[in-house]
């Protein structure tokens, strides 16, 4: 600790660090977080209240490229990955039974004493009538002979042990296997990879299901999915008017980095695969919806275009301009960013016949309310605009010698204003409609802002008009009210939040880790809370851990989450999560059905043997027939 380490590109990080002075480090934090995006670090940045820059760097994360200098803070178990490690292995140290096993094992033992009673109460009845016998001088029993009486006191005995063996199920664990074993096939047909078979029957009696949002709940493929064009609202790229659709796609295309493409489908496969920047992406696809191809758009504007010049975004600018040189030799400045930012900048609008018309304070308010409509939805809201420079715009729109941006930024006209979400799974409304009513409840846990996951529950049912404020809680009120300082849960101050919560926002991986104990330690409902959770970082390795069944993403779960979780979801679908309730209450049946039916022949066959025994002269059934009986009825059967 202190050390000042040298980090270039290629480097495994091996400890927690603080980047100094300059750098161009770009981080992998994939197998921390499940995320692809590189992390760019230096000097924090924020926009709004996320974090865009940190200069923190943490132990097993990969320098992807760059150079840089790091001060050594944690090395070991004091890291962060270390104190995932810890919690992982309390978590092992902790892990109980399965419910199942636990009703199965009172069940047996129950059962077991039931047996032990009934041969102990018929070798004494036995005995008795035997005594009986000699009191009375019965036929055979007027004097004691060894050769005779120690052979029926013998047989007595035998009997007992017949009788408490018959009232043992030995073919219980045979049929529970096979129950188990047959669902587990299902499940995986289901896309369910069952690695620890206890987690069949466990996620028949889970009672809450904590889940993540991206890529489980949503198709993890941002998509623009309402536009606002010539003073009109449209949800569909289809439905813009033709007179518009050509500028408002070459307007989006133009403007983005070569870098960020689409990827066709494989054969048989559905939808492209999104390479580069998400959001850029989606415009990629509005563009192709429009009707105008992004890849013939970017061959008529090459990355190599004679006068092309590309402004990146900035989180100090909130926007990225591209100037091109259009069809008629003119230099066009595309310019795309926040909706609000953008928009101040624009005088003119293109209305929905296509032309460039002034932009008055009726339209700008209508902008305005569009664009607060947009954010209230849980939108990401962008502004696309344009403006066809003057011929002398190399010296008019300069300073100092140099390209003034902001000069060049202004006047511009507003072609459009686009809301982009990762949208729903179509299959997870109902999917989350099925858990309701089977008396489970769902709860997002994500690290989205409070509005956009308070949008996105209230689409797919987690959260209704009628749930209160107490619903939807941020990660840092959430730890206040229910940790001390030391970050220990507060479990009476725990069960006044968690029963009401629907939507954890801005929450860390430590966060559901908390929130996994709080409810499965809860006796607030009279209940025993069995907890479900969905993980893909190698930080929810340790909630996944806790809960009494973790579901790791098959596609973007880390290989540490996996070999947390009990079962891994191969298309990282919540349809698929409800799919293994389904065949966990199919376990339970099964061994039900089964129950019903042996101990139906088991309890027949001890009490035949019990009341024969007891009150005729021998039992009806012999020995022998009861164990051929048991073995044909308890293996066979199970």
């Amino acid at each position: 600790v202190g050390d000042i380490i040298l980090l270039s590109g290629g480097d495994i990080v091996s400890c927690d660090g603080y980047v100094v002075g300059r750098n161009d480090l770009a981080i992998s934090e994939k197998m921390l977080t499940g995320e692809s995006v590189l992390k760019k670090k230096g000097e924090y940045d924020f926009d709004g209240d996320k974090v865009v820059r940190a200069p923190t760097i943490f132990a097993g994360t990969f320098v992807q490229e760059g150079e840089g200098r790091m001060l050594v803070l944690a090395v070991g178990t004091a890291t962060y990955q270390g104190t995932m490690q810890m919690k992982m292995d309390e978590a092992d140290a902790e892990h109980s039974r399965s419910v199942l096993q636990v009703k199965l094992d009172t069940m047996t033992e129950q059962i077991t004493r039931l047996g032990a009673g009934f041969a102990f109460f018929t070798v004494i009845v036995l005995c008795i009538r035997m005594y009986l016998s000699f009191q009375a001088g019965l036929c055979c029993k007027e004097a004691w002979d060894h050769h005779v009486h120690w052979s029926e006191l013998l047989s007595f005995l035998i009997s007992g042990v017949t009788i408490f063996v018959v009232a043992v199920p030995e073919g219980l664990p045979l049929a529970v296997t096979i129950a188990l074993a047959f669902s587990v096939k299902k499940m995986l047909k289901d896309q369910n990879l069952v690695r620890h078979l206890s987690a069949c029957e466990t996620m028949g009696g889970a009672t809450t299901i904590c889940s993540d949002k991206t890529g489980t709940l949503t198709t993890s493929k941002m998509t623009v999915v309402r536009m606002w064009c010539g003073g009109k609202v449209f949800e569909s790229a289809a439905a813009v008017t033709a007179a518009v659709k050509q500028q408002l796609a070459y307007a989006s295309v133009v403007n983005t980095l070569f870098k960020t493409f689409l990827k066709p489908p494989p054969p048989g496969g559905k939808g492209f695969t999104y390479c580069g920047n998400d959001t850029e992406c989606a415009l990629l696809i509005m563009s192709n919806q429009l009707g105008h191809p992004y890849e013939k758009v970017r061959e008529q504007h090459p990355d190599d275009q004679p006068g092309r010049k590309v402004f990146s975004f900035s989180s100090d600018r909130k926007r990225m301009t591209t100037i091109v040189n259009n069809a008629e030799g003119k230099a066009v400045a595309y310019c795309k960013g926040a909706a609000e930012i953008v928009a101040a900048l624009c005088d003119k609008f293109v209305d929905e016949s296509g032309r460039e018309m002034p932009l008055t304070a009726q339209m700008r308010t209508q902008i305005e309310q569009s664009i607060s409509e947009f954010a209230n939805l849980g939108l990401r809201t962008l502004c696309i605009a344009q403006r066809t420079l003057p011929a002398d715009w190399q010296t008019s729109c300069a300073a100092a010698g140099e390209i003034s941006l902001p000069k060049i930024e202004e006047q511009l006209t507003c072609v459009g204003l686009v809301g982009i979400e990762d949208p729903l799974r179509d299959e997870v409304p109902d999917a989350i409609a099925q858990c309701q009513k089977a008396g489970i409840t769902v709860r997002m846990v994500t690290g989205d802002n409070l509005d956009t996951a308070r949008a996105i529950a209230s689409k797919c049912g987690i959260v209704t008009p009628q749930d209160g404020p107490e619903a939807v809680l941020d990660g840092k009120t959430f730890r206040d009210r229910v940790t001390d300082g030391d970050g220990n849960i507060k479990q009476d101050e725990f069960d006044k939040v968690w029963p009401a919560l629907r939507v954890l926002a801005r929450s860390t991986p430590l966060d559901k880790h908390v929130l996994v104990s709080g409810i499965q330690a809860s006796t607030a409902t009279g209940v025993a809370q069995t907890v479900a959770v969905t993980g893909d970082g190698t930080n929810d390795a340790p909630a996944l851990k806790k809960a009494d069944v973790g579901f790791a993403m098959g596609k973007t779960g880390t290989q540490v989450a996996q070999n947390a979780a009990d079962i891994i979801v191969m298309d990282d679908n919540f349809a698929s999560i409800v799919q293994a309730v389904k065949w966990g209450r199919c376990v339970y049946d099964n061994i039900c059905k089964f129950l019903q039916f042996q101990l139906t022949v088991n309890l027949t066959a001890c009490a035949i043997a019990v009341v024969g025994a007891s009150i005729l002269t021998e039992s009806p059934l012999n020995v022998i027939q009861l164990l051929w009986v048991n073995m044909i009825m308890d293996s066979f059967a199970s």
